[in-house]
């Protein structure tokens, strides 16, 4: 694998970065790929830049992994507790924490080595005068997780103490009990210090709130996300897309207000939800040709044209059209698949968008990949995207169907029903 990344095998596999290469030719998780390319930095010998080997970060968990007797799960462990050894420690204490905690990983399983983990560094660091901004800098972050079957995401963060101070002080007043409720349509919205607030409604607002102060604090974020939003705090434009939340849903959908819509920002949302938060924002239409991507009209109220050029590829492609990419539109450039210099217009049907890592995959040369509108067949509208010769001798088109899994499953739903009937018939 090191190898791979070294010579840049990747790219030529058709992959923008070893994470993603990872990904898809071993199938796994964008965790698991995580996981392996950490434990690779960690237990790799590395050259100089006068070529001499360089010993691994951590010599002993190295060994024990390569002889079989720990797996990457305790190697995720040991790397957690590795990045938390405060900087000022001496050198010596990250050799120290890696011989002990590879001992105890040869005899216990990730969930005990983790209880070892939090002891170690309780003895790194008894008193906490190592840790200072620059660990408090280095461990902050704040990550959104993956939607699961119910379309619920986790939200896990290290929030450092002067974010902590400003996040429980904007809680305190807008998650206070009563205010912001979507199952109480009498609930006060804003901040309860707000002088315009009546207080009795606010009291019989909180006397009839029954939520936990995790569900308040839930209702509270959302409701200065919208109040951002609609207040447009953010600007007006984002990679030329306008910034709201944009969703895209069929006309059977909002006429049923039933099923699953997609936004730009690759979030799945049951219709009646996307409904409620389109209350206050623009409306546009884009017709297509029955049953394909092929754009015929598009409509849309105080847009310029190439927002709206935007929109309709949101519509059409939902995000990047590179072959099993996943990045939201919101994530994109806009590729012109007859490049400009070439005599290329930017017109819808010559357009497709593409994240900023696969776009610069495509040009004319034998290494780089191109691109083709179809025009006819059951993906007429869409994109396909030609590998290099090393990657396919034949050079196949390949189309990225991975935002439209849900027109994947009708046609297997339909193709099901079809052969029950003709069965019956």
């Amino acid at each position: 694998m090191q190898e791979v990344n070294d010579r840049g095998l990747f790219r030529k596999a058709g992959h923008s970065t070893l994470h993603r290469f990872v990904m898809s030719e071993l199938r796994v998780s964008r965790g698991d790929a995580s996981s392996r390319l950490k434990a690779l930095d960690a237990a790799s010998e590395l050259l100089s830049m006068h070529g001499q080997p360089l010993p691994p970060k951590c010599p002993a968990a190295a060994e024990a992994l390569a002889d079989g007797v720990i797996g990457l799960a305790h190697m995720d462990v040991m790397l957690k507790v590795r990045d938390k050894i405060p900087h000022k420690s001496a050198p010596e204490v990250y050799d120290v924490v890696d011989a002990w905690m590879t001992d105890n990983a040869r005899t216990l399983g990730p969930t005990e080595l983790e209880v070892c983990g939090r002891e170690v560094l309780a003895r790194v660091d008894p008193d906490g005068t190592l840790t200072d901004d620059a660990d408090r800098r280095r461990n902050r972050g704040l990550s959104d997780g993956a939607q699961g079957l119910d379309m619920m995401a986790k939200l896990t963060g290290n929030l450092d103490p002067a974010t902590l101070a400003l996040f429980r002080t904007v809680m305190d007043v807008w998650a206070a009990p009563g205010m912001n409720n979507p199952d109480d349509p009498n609930s006060p919205v804003g901040a309860i210090d707000d002088p315009r607030m009546d207080p009795a409604i606010i009291e019989a607002a909180a006397g009839r709130d029954t939520r936990s102060r995790a569900q308040r604090q839930h209702d509270a974020f959302k409701a200065i996300l919208k109040t951002i939003l609609e207040y447009k705090l953010l600007g007006s434009s984002h990679r030329g897309l306008p910034v709201q939340v944009m969703v895209t849903m069929t006309k059977q959908q909002l006429d049923e207000a039933a099923g699953i819509a997609h936004t730009a920002s690759g979030v799945d949302v049951p219709v009646k939800d996307a409904l409620e938060l389109a209350a206050r924002s623009d409306w546009s239409l884009a017709v297509f040709a029955n049953h394909s991507a092929d754009v015929l009209y598009f409509a849309r109220a105080k847009r310029t044209a190439q927002q709206g050029q935007r929109m309709a590829l949101f519509a059409k492609d939902r995000g990047c059209t590179s072959p099993g990419c996943r990045n939201p539109i919101s994530w994109t450039e806009i590729h012109h698949t007859t490049a400009w210099a070439d005599g290329g217009f930017t017109d819808i049907d010559e357009l497709a968008p593409a994240c900023i890592p696969h776009h610069a995959m495509i040009g004319p040369g034998e290494d780089q990949w191109q691109t083709i509108m179809l025009r006819d067949g059951p993906d007429a509208g869409r994109v396909a995207w030609i590998p290099p010769t090393y990657i396919d001798p034949d050079q196949q088109p390949r189309i990225n169907r991975a935002h439209h899994t849900d027109h994947t499953i009708e046609a297997a739903w339909q193709k099901i029903i079809a052969e029950r009937q003709a069965a019956l018939d």
